[in-house]
């Protein structure tokens, strides 16, 4: 298409304006001080440090966002480094969207608006961590596996490149690639298959610096490929022994498999389900899309562990993809469809500057459902300074939940530790996933004194 060059430009000027935008006004998650320290330890040769997450997008964020702090300057929101990956997710949607726009304009058009104003996928691209950028690479890998682009050398170099890059960005995205590939393992044949693998292990272990590294503490023997087969173990450990989950109202150590649909209904705007379930109708060329969103629900489900949203990121992904499958035809089709998308529009700003927090219509109170990365991940620091200062609170107690220190935001509190610290006379804030997960709404003199939820993800008790 003529323009499709102008539009996709439009489309990463407004990703990088807002995820910059965002990357200012939410303090850093929980997770992210971690992949920031794993990234330092990188450069003096220390791998063991939370072997869990293979080294490539941190040191490659660390790297350049030294770079930019460098200009910028240091940041208590860390936004060097999460401009980093802004850039880098914002570069790897135009790779999905530049064959939609030579379909047409509507759908590139449709696309771009639904990526941009999609809240769980821009609420994880903005961060330090390796969710949204290696979801957005797994698509694409899955349909370059389920398309059968193979056949040319140049193909087959793409699709190898795609492959080990999606592994070497995060260990789950072997999950929905390996399935595929044993689906094509026939068709795909032992050469190429055999030529595949050796790049991938080159790749990636390339991203280890070519280490020798022991698989654990059991053996001292030093293997190749040791620091990512180490990493592949850690992720199964992980997953069985399970970590403590706050959801509806219950504490799990590993989580129910209720909780894969339940999350992807209500954190999915249901314009977004509209569309998506009306481009499954009507759309064509939708199979691929649908062997993608099958394999990440059934592993989602299946999984002992799930964090929520940001390991269904490939499917929000694929509602999208499905969405702009939506061909409008009579005027009430118009009417409709323009509906859905200024609701989806709207429905995105309710929730600024967290869009971490958004949960779709059908949920009331998303706090009593979501804590953690689905709703308060430590990232509500500034807002809480902006909203203390207009309210003109004094001084108060504080129970947070992150790796952050509150005194980079805030003056003026008292942190609180545990129980015997608290006093129950003085203005008391607890952020929405301490509260639940601290158990702090088990002690009536909290559960029976009223609170207001202020900052979008604390309790404020006055």
């Amino acid at each position: 298409m003529k323009y499709r060059h102008l539009f996709i430009f439009l489309f990463l000027y407004l990703w990088l304006m807002l995820g910059f935008r965002l990357s200012i006004l939410e303090s850093p998650t929980f997770d992210e001080p971690v992949h920031l320290k794993a990234a330092s330890l990188y450069e003096k040769g220390d791998y063991d440090f939370d072997p869990i997450e293979p080294p490539l997008l941190r040191r490659t964020v660390q790297f350049i966002g030294q770079k930019i702090e460098a200009i910028t300057g240091p940041s208590p929101t860390l936004f060097p480094y999460r401009a980093v990956v802004v850039i880098a997710t914002g570069l790897a949607l135009c790779l999905l969207l530049w064959p939609l726009f030579s379909r047409s304009l509507f759908t590139g058009l449709l696309a771009s608006v639904l990526l941009v104003y999609e809240p769980n996928l821009i609420a994880h691209s903005h961060y330090f961590t390796t969710d949204a950028l290696s979801a957005i690479i797994a698509v694409i890998t899955a349909l370059l596996i389920l398309q059968e682009s193979w056949l040319k050398l140049r193909q087959l170099l793409v699709l190898s490149f795609f492959i080990a890059l999606a592994a070497s960005l995060k260990v789950a995205t072997l999950s929905l690639i390996l399935p595929l590939l044993l689906i094509k393992a026939f068709k795909l044949g032992k050469r190429r298959l055999a030529f595949m693998a050796l790049f991938c292990f080159l790749f990636i272990w390339s991203t280890y610096g070519f280490r020798f590294q022991v698989l654990g503490n059991f053996s001292n023997i030093h293997f190749p490929f040791g620091g990512y087969l180490r990493a592949i173990k850690e992720n199964i450990l992980f997953a069985q022994r399970g970590q403590p989950i706050f959801f509806n109202e219950v504490l799990y150590q590993k989580s129910p498999w209720s909780k894969t649909p339940l999350v992807l209904l209500l954190k999915t705007s249901l314009s977004l389900l509209i569309l998506a379930g009306w481009g499954l109708v009507k759309g064509k060329n939708r199979k691929y899309l649908v062997i993608i969103f099958l394999i990440t629900f059934t592993i989602g489900i299946f999984k002992p562990l799930n964090f929520g949203m940001r390991h269904l990121l490939p499917i929000e992904i694929v509602l999208v993809l499905l969405a702009v499958k939506v061909r409008p035809r009579s005027p009430l089709n118009w009417m409709v469809f323009s509906f859905l998308i200024i609701w989806q529009i709207a429905s995105f700003w309710r929730v600024m500057p967290q869009p971490l927090t958004y949960a779709n219509e059908l949920v009331a109170k998303p706090y009593q459902i979501f804590t953690d990365s689905d709703f308060d991940w430590g990232q509500g620091l500034v807002e809480l300074r902006s909203e203390i200062n207009r309210r003109q609170i004094g001084s108060f107690q504080l129970a947070y939940f992150g790796n952050n220190d509150p005194g980079d935001y805030l003056t003026n509190y008292t942190p609180i530790t545990s129980n015997n610290q608290i006093d129950y006379s003085r203005p008391t804030i607890i952020s929405i996933t301490c509260y639940y997960q601290c158990g702090y709404y088990q002690d009536t003199r909290f559960s029976r004194r009223p609170k207001e939820l202020i900052a979008k993800s604390f309790f404020y008790f006055p």
